[in-house]
């Protein structure tokens, strides 16, 4: 709870009054809606989308939120939010389909077990490489440049790897679709919060987390229906299609009004204003004049995030996402070989894995399919308990009962119970996943917020090298 600056509401005779506030957020103003531990607590823009709003046109100065509070939802959020889920599920698409093509890509080309791993560890390497890196570029140059190249980048490296007449020009294609993945999934976070009221940006969260779920959840049922139909190649394919929607939609709409008033283009955040006013039919008065959270050229800054009030927040969180996705990925990895090698470590039963050319069943995509679409309870239960218990509550109590869950697959037991343990440990960790999430984006001002996701992001990503790396080895 130390982490953020809580402010109260008071309240007087029923009414809500003017807020009692510390807008003071470390070195630089504070984020609209950080989070306490117990409480939803409420900032001083927060506070903006609670009162009656103000007539906008008798106002001198306005407000981001009630700008978004006069437009209302409409079809602008439905379009914005739909590039967000249209990438999200494509970047956790491509990351997921490579688990279970994987054994078919090893039975064409005869993969030696060391080619395997540096197949799987170049994505992760070069995903957590460019997260860091093109999360600062998002807060320098914008969301919408950053994203639109990056997503017709992998477009193109989709179609290189599908493709692929030998295993090194695979190899290739799924280093720039790594790259191209660090680089969506840092930005795409903080742009799904940038287009409607602070109070609401876990709506665009909740896109973003179930969009992601489902790119995981899809490449497995489409698996279990087309992999042994029409081969890995247009499997990569058929996975790969909803990228080419997004693109459209990232070409057609334009950039974070809230990016815009704070890198100080005000005019440019006019623009996108009208713009998405006239798509929800609301009308904005002929002057405006926003007033943002901070409106700086010191965008992107690595020094504000290791500043002296936000380097806990910074390193802590980063710590917390390095494990959770050495799990992710080491699982997401590990469960088609655990399914199709047939190991047990129980006692007294064969220890050896079985290698070689040994391609899924029907059975371990069933089982596949059926852990991935579990995972929305997870996801789910995430937003339910971050909007009624905090954040780090729920962290510590589902990395705990993952402790637990993962420890007991070393010891054998039925199919049935095994399933119900790897479905189980599966949903605690996209809980887990999807909460670090939510309090990720929260906890940074705009001004540096991609740069400090793209950080934890990165070292999330260089855990899960380690966890993918760890599973083959």
């Amino acid at each position: 709870q130390h982490y953020f600056i809580q402010s109260n509401l008071r309240m007087s005779d029923g009414n809500r009054q003017t807020p009692s506030t510390t807008t003071e957020y470390g070195s630089i103003s504070a984020p609209d809606n950080a989070p306490s531990e117990h409480d939803v607590t409420m900032t001083t823009n927060d506070t903006a989308s609670l009162v009656p709003p103000r007539d906008l046109s008798s106002s001198s100065t306005q407000d981001l939120n009630e700008v978004y509070q006069h437009m209302g939802w409409g079809l602008s959020q439905y379009l914005y939010w739909a590039a967000t889920a249209l990438i999200s599920y494509s970047d956790y698409a491509e990351l997921t389909l490579l688990s279970v093509a994987l054994p078919s890509i090893r039975c064409e080309w005869q993969l030696s077990a060391l080619f395997e791993t540096a197949i799987t560890m170049s994505v992760f390497v070069s995903y957590a490489i460019f997260a860091v890196v093109f999360g600062r570029i998002s807060d320098i140059h914008g969301r919408k440049v950053v994203l639109t190249s990056s997503a017709l980048v992998l477009v193109a490296s989709a179609g290189v790897s599908a493709g692929a007449p030998n295993k090194w020009v695979f190899l290739a294609g799924r280093v720039v679709t790594g790259a191209c993945i660090g680089i969506n999934f840092s930005t795409v976070a903080c742009y799904a919060t940038e287009f409607a009221e602070s109070r609401l940006r876990e709506v665009g969260l909740c896109v973003f987390n179930l969009a992601a779920m489902s790119g995981y959840a899809a490449v497995n049922a489409l698996a279990l229906a087309f992999l042994r139909t029409v081969g890995w190649r247009w499997f990569i394919v058929i996975a790969s299609l909803p990228i080419l929607p997004a693109l459209v939609l990232l070409i057609y709409l334009p950039e974070s009004p809230r990016y815009l008033c704070v890198s100080g283009k005000q005019e440019q955040a006019h623009k996108t204003l009208r713009f998405m006013a006239r798509l929800n039919g609301a009308q904005l008065p002929d002057t405006l004049n926003l007033v943002c959270e901070v409106e700086t050229r010191d965008l992107g800054s690595y020094k504000t995030i290791f500043s002296r009030k936000l380097r806990n927040s910074t390193v802590c969180l980063a710590v917390i996402y390095f494990m959770d996705i050495f799990l992710e990925f080491g699982l997401i990895i590990f469960l088609p070989l655990y399914l199709s090698a047939g190991v047990c470590a129980g006692n007294g039963i064969d220890q050896t894995p079985k290698h070689g050319c040994v391609p899924l069943s029907t059975h371990d995509m069933v089982v596949l399919t059926l852990t991935a679409l579990f995972g929305y309870l997870g996801v789910a239960a995430s937003h339910l308990s971050a909007h009624k218990l905090g954040r780090l509550g729920p962290i510590r109590v589902s990395s705990i009962l993952q402790t637990i869950g993962l420890a007991l697959l070393f010891f054998c037991f039925s199919d049935t119970f095994t399933t119900v343990v790897i479905m189980t440990t599966k949903v605690l960790q996209i809980f887990l996943n999807t909460t670090i999430w939510i309090m990720l984006p929260e906890s940074f001002p705009t001004e540096v917020r991609s740069t400090a996701v793209g950080f934890v992001n990165g070292a999330g990503k260089f855990g899960g090298v380690l966890g993918t790396g760890w599973v083959q080895y």
